[in-house]
């Protein structure tokens, strides 16, 4: 038997979030009427028993992303209502495997935003895909463009250390972070690890490859480089 999903539900805390966090819920219930739907305060206390809270989802780091990467089956959303002039906003973002999407519902002074931000809500659970390959792959890039997007290659390279299970491109990245600061034997060291790990990967030869053409060890990634190239790149720009 399929393992229902389990979809955790946040809110800014205020009595209009609240509000709209429990239209989406009910919406997020008719799409799929299996999936376990978790309001606050327990799915606080849900989100916390896997290592997270609600600042992780505010500044949209990696640890979300890489939640939803590692379980398939976990659907994490915040929702936050505002106001923006005369305009009332609804925003909801959804995690599910391995990324992140987001839609805004916005209303002048004669509607109301929840309807359409119900609405959006049942979009993005529909286009949601659980894709194990796919999910990994978001994962590893939003673990590069944490430390990427802010030039912190020595954060980069321990992050990549930590992870036992880090894959081909978040090796390759380690090869091209030390390259970065100018640190040829640990891009050396690094490309042994890649090597190692994934004896026949074609990244092998384009790490070589920045290694080669970077024999002082100089910026092979230039200032800038915190732009993450696109998923079918092999490298950082």
């Amino acid at each position: 038997m399929e393992t229902a999903i389990l979809i955790l539900i946040l809110t800014a805390g205020d009595p209009g979030s609240a509000a709209a966090g429990a239209a989406v819920a009910a919406a997020l219930r008719e799409q799929d009427a299996k999936a376990t739907i978790v309001l606050p305060p327990d799915s606080v206390a849900r989100l916390a028993d896997r290592g997270l809270k609600d600042a992780d989802l505010v500044v949209r780091s990696e640890k979300p992303i890489q939640a939803t990467a590692n379980d398939l089956k976990l659907v994490i959303v915040r929702v936050e209502r505002r106001s923006v002039g005369t305009d009332k906003v609804i925003d909801v973002e959804l995690w599910s495997g391995g990324r992140s999407d987001r839609m805004s519902a916005v209303t002048g002074t004669e509607g109301e935003p929840e309807p359409p931000a119900a609405e959006g809500a049942r979009r993005l659970l529909r286009e949601a895909t659980h894709d194990p390959v796919s999910a990994a792959e978001h994962a590893d890039f939003a673990l590069i463009a944490t430390y990427a997007d802010r030039a912190d290659w020595r954060g980069l390279i321990a992050a990549i250390a930590a992870r036992s299970d880090a894959r081909p491109r978040l090796l390759q990245v380690a090869v091209l972070a030390h390259l970065r600061l100018g640190d040829q034997a640990g891009a050396h060291t690094a490309l042994a690890t890649l090597r190692n790990a994934y004896p026949d990967h074609p990244f092998i030869a384009s790490a070589a490859a920045a290694i080669e053409s970077d024999p002082g060890g100089s910026d092979t990634l230039r200032d800038g480089a915190g732009t993450l190239a696109m998923p079918d790149s092999n490298i950082l720009r």
